[in-house]
């Protein structure tokens, strides 16, 4: 049992104090709780109870490649890194380090950097795995799921069969697929951009959609991830998700041609996402790969404020933490979370608490859709203490966590410390 005292809820400046049963979950929230004798207590003093964070577009099997050997191996030279500035060229990048995986390589990267991510406060997290024939042992997911279950006490993780290379265009790629479910992955995933005619990747939408029914599993598919105004696979999947009654059920990542597309078309198909009821996740780090043309420079990021105020469900995540397509990442959501309030131009108080519910609530909704999540009597006790006294001045300064609180349970704690002397 453990007691929170006066306590800012949710940042709404609402003092409370939680009290958390045996269970894990919330027995009682209440202006005033003396709880019983003996009870473990932290008082928050008026810091910031909010619930945990969660992140649904990870890519832990590549997670900390750039740090390992220089370009060269690629067939470069003169490079540095093995990160690459274009998405095209970090694609190929990975190609010779995908086929050196080996499971306990993969374990050791992605348990490193779950363990990071759980560090900031996010308990719920969604990898995607790269499945094709560069890897046709399937490495990656047996390396992800040693990782798994080496993290399973301090995060719930889900694991994406995600074919990078297409399916069409890498024979056997869908039977490894079907494997990778077989073998434990929980979500299917799609990358029909990859395919090199427009009916193929349309074929490849339809592929994923007859897995997730075989497995009954949610869908979670890279959409329409490049600069090109014709790759139009989100509005096909929004017209699917409808035809097979799978609303609230599926997400696109990235979809980013639709910024490029003229804005009769691209209302056409944000009506059609959110009849659909399709999850958008824009995970703004893209602007380090997808954004690299003459000026005046596209950003290469999708529709996030239009998308909002149209009602669809957008969030936003890390995606990559130091590999082939990104240098940078910490897997901290305050720091993702403050570039996606660039992005999308949040400057007042009101929309900053938008991009906090894409950092919390709204990517809850991706991660389960029929799951309950927030600071309510009966939820799952799983919640930080952030030592900031609004949304978004924890977003500003990328607040301390002194307690990260999963199922009642204290299991990490970051402080951001800096002295002037």
């Amino acid at each position: 049992m453990l007691l929170i005292k006066n306590a800012n809820l949710d940042g709404t400046g609402k003092i409370v104090d939680i009290l958390i049963g045996d269970d894990g979950k919330y027995q009682e929230i209440a202006e005033h709780i003396e709880g019983p004798a003996g009870v473990e207590t932290i008082d928050a003093t008026g810091k910031m109870a909010c619930p945990t964070f969660v992140n649904t577009h990870m890519h832990f099997d590549k997670a900390y490649t750039s740090y390992e050997q220089g370009r060269q191996s690629f067939g470069k030279k003169n490079w540095i890194s093995s990160t690459e500035e274009t998405l095209e060229d970090s694609i190929f990048v990975m190609h010779e380090r995908i086929r050196k995986y080996t499971p306990e390589d993969v374990a050791a990267r992605a348990t490193r950097a779950i363990r990071e991510c759980v560090m900031y406060g996010t308990t719920k997290l969604r990898s995607n795995i790269d499945i094709s024939t560069l890897d046709p042992e399937l490495n990656a997911v047996k390396g992800l799921l040693i990782a798994k279950e080496a993290t399973k006490d301090i995060c719930d993780l889900q694991l994406v069969a995600f074919p990078q290379e297409g399916i069409i265009c890498d024979p056997g790629a869908e039977k490894l697929m079907e494997r990778a479910m077989d073998m434990g992955c929980d979500v299917v995933g799609g990358m029909p951009a990859a395919e090199m005619l427009d009916e193929h990747s349309r074929e490849h939408v339809d592929i994923c959609f007859k897995m997730a029914e075989k497995y009954g599993a949610l869908m979670d598919m890279h959409i329409d991830q490049s600069k090109d105004m014709f790759d139009r696979s989100l509005e096909y999947t929004a017209w699917l998700t409808m035809q097979r009654g799978w609303q609230g059920r599926v997400t696109g990542g990235h979809c980013t041609s639709i910024a490029y597309q003229n804005q009769a078309h691209a209302i056409k198909v944000m009506k059609m996402l959110k009849k659909a009821d399709v999850n958008v996740c824009a995970n703004t780090q893209t602007l380090a790969i997808m954004g690299i043309d003459q000026e005046p420079r596209t950003r290469g990021v999708t529709r996030i404020r239009e998308m909002v105020d149209m009602g669809i469900n957008v969030v936003t995540a890390q995606d990559t933490i130091c590999d082939g397509f990104h240098l940078y990442g910490t897997g901290d959501p305050l720091d993702y979370g403050l570039v996606g309030c660039y992005c999308a131009q949040y400057n007042t108080p009101e929309t900053a608490r938008i991009m906090w519910e894409m950092i919390t609530s709204r990517s809850a909704r991706v991660f389960d859709p029929d799951a309950k999540y927030g600071i309510a009597v009966g939820n799952d006790a799983d919640l930080n203490i952030i030592e900031a006294p609004n949304v978004h001045d924890a977003i500003r300064i990328r607040a301390s966590r002194p307690y990260v609180i999963r199922r009642g349970k204290v299991i990490a704690s970051f402080k951001r410390e800096a002295t002037l002397l």
